[in-house]
């Protein structure tokens, strides 16, 4: 079985403050866009077998493998699972990869194996791997609460092209949010879409915040000069994803996008990547509608 592990983008996220578990309250908008790892699953006879060159961790640390073993605990499974994964999405870059490639082995062994798992199944499974997780299982634009685990609302947004620039570098999520001086929260009413004002078809690039970008300015200023570039190749709106490395520029279209990446400055050992969203279903192949440009 092959699956298509989708990256995601934050175009909204704010810090509400530190819970007393030591883990950050937020409210964020995230959108599945089109870059894959690539995940290929075939069912073996015992334990599990893990292929991840450029995971850049030990088996037992990959997220894919967590899932894989919590996946067979939980279900009670007398099989194994041989885990193929290609990476294409960089870790330590705030676009979700590893999350993408755990939420995405639920899903295949629950198909592969028929364990007839649902979705709130699924998701709590994925919840208790990371953060991140329980976003992938959804695979559309929706808004989330907690520690980014909670569904609130899913998300109609209009259509856009983003360019993702991956800078060659790392961020350290908890690096970012050592950073960030946030009152500790101890209760709080339940969020709604009113709070971001996120309307049905609405523009993303008027939705665009993150409060983990000044601290991570202070870290790695590369990423504010990215947001310079982006914005002086005539992006509508710019942002960086997740605590980062990777920013994102929004465009109009496809002629728009394609103005942009001829007028942006290139810097060796960066990657650029036109996606467009990705609006729910299987993801399958999808590859979305394709931008030429560096790789």
């Amino acid at each position: 079985m092959k699956i298509s592990a989708p990256a995601k983008i934050n175009i909204y996220l704010k810090v509400l403050g530190k819970r007393v578990d030591g883990y950050h309250e937020l409210l964020t908008l995230m959108v599945p866009v089109s870059l894959f790892d690539e995940i290929e699953l075939s069912p073996s006879g015992d334990g599990i077998l893990l292929w991840a060159p450029g995971c850049k961790c030990a088996d037992e640390k990959n997220l894919a493998f967590r899932a894989a073993a919590l996946f067979l605990e939980e279900t009670g499974l007398p099989r194994g699972i041989s885990i193929r994964i290609s990476k294409q999405i960089p870790a330590g870059a705030g676009l979700g990869g590893g999350s993408s490639d755990a939420a995405s082995v639920l899903m295949g062994m629950n198909d592969l194996f028929q364990t007839g798992l649902s979705t709130e199944e699924l998701m709590d499974l994925a919840g208790k791997i990371g953060s991140d997780c329980p976003f992938f299982i959804l695979k559309e634009p929706f808004l989330m609460g907690g520690r980014g685990e909670v569904p609130i609302e899913k998300v109609s947004l209009e259509k856009r092209f983003y360019l993702i620039v991956i800078p060659p570098l790392e961020i350290s999520t908890p690096l970012v949010y050592s950073h960030l001086k946030c009152p500790l929260t101890r209760g709080h009413k339940p969020f709604t879409m009113s709070d971001i004002s996120v309307k049905k078809g609405n523009a993303p690039e008027q939705l665009l915040v993150n409060d983990l970008e000044i601290p991570a300015f202070g870290i790695c200023p590369e990423v504010k000069y990215i947001k310079a570039e982006l914005l002086d190749a005539g992006a509508l709106g710019v942002l960086m994803s997740g605590s980062g490395s990777s920013v994102f520029g929004v465009f109009k279209d496809e002629e728009h996008i394609c103005n942009g990446m001829s007028r942006i400055r290139r810097h060796e050992g960066y990657r650029y990547i036109p996606t467009t969203s990705l609006t729910g279903g299987s993801y399958g192949n999808y590859r979305g509608k394709g931008v030429s440009g560096q790789r």
